[in-house]
């Protein structure tokens, strides 16, 4: 290797790097939150990179959120759930009767957000 070095230390540095680069920027192959169930990607470690859906208590990446609001502005859409595509609840009062359907159903996630 002492031979080597001093032909090829440029290419042996830049290379060292795009490993270190590739071990950074990789996908992780999941993460305790699960896959997103639209594009079946890890969920993201931080919770402000998803969204509970207020409808069916799914939680869905900000990649498949920002993509359906692309979808709904472009053509003129109104908006509804990236996951059920029900419309989505506009008052309170409309998500609090979403979230006992839901926890009359045993959703488990509707009963920890009621817990919560």
């Amino acid at each position: 290797q002492r031979d080597h070095r001093p032909q090829h230390k440029k290419e042996c540095k830049k290379r060292a790097a795009e490993l270190q680069d590739e071990i950074l920027f990789q996908q992780p192959n999941g993460s305790h939150h699960g896959d997103c169930p639209i594009c079946f990607l890890p969920m993201p470690l931080e919770n402000h990179r998803s969204v509970k859906l207020a409808c069916c208590f799914k939680e869905v990446c900000i990649g498949c959120t920002y993509a359906n609001e692309l979808r709904e502005l472009e053509g003129r859409l109104e908006h509804k759930c990236t996951f059920c595509r029900h419309p989505t609840p506009r008052t309170t009062e409309e998500c609090d009767r979403t979230l006992m359907k839901r926890v009359n159903a045993n959703d488990p996630a509707a009963i920890r957000h009621l817990g919560n």
